[in-house]
């Protein structure tokens, strides 16, 4: 009968690779990074700019009031959002929202 097979052993065995810490998004999920071709060249200077005067903050360090722009891989510990303050209404800070918001018109002309 079914019940008379030993159940499978639970494994106790450690996976070779350690488990990366599970990154979970405060509140909304972190849109795609457009790539630079999509950018205009302002926008680029700006955000290039700010992210020199960013606060380079942790994800524990996040609230409503602060940039939440992802810099850098997550797998990484040189990773951080921006952290200045945010742009009325939006989750970025003003250079940031100049990237993530743009018309999709101007996003495809761009591209070619």
């Amino acid at each position: 009968t079914e019940a008379a097979r030993p159940a499978a052993p639970e494994s106790d065995a450690k996976p070779a690779v350690p488990a990366r810490r599970q990154i979970i998004p405060a509140g909304q999920p972190l849109p795609p990074q457009p790539s630079a071709n999509e950018i205009s060249p302002e926008a680029l200077a700006k955000v290039n700019e700010v992210e020199k005067k960013a606060k380079k903050i942790s994800l524990m360090e996040l609230t409503e009031r602060t940039c939440k722009w992802p810099v850098g891989d997550p797998a990484t510990e040189d990773f951080w959002f921006c952290g200045l303050p945010v742009q009325a209404g939006k989750p970025y800070c003003e250079a940031h929202v100049g990237v993530a918001f743009q018309p999709m018109s101007s996003r495809r002309d761009r591209k070619r």
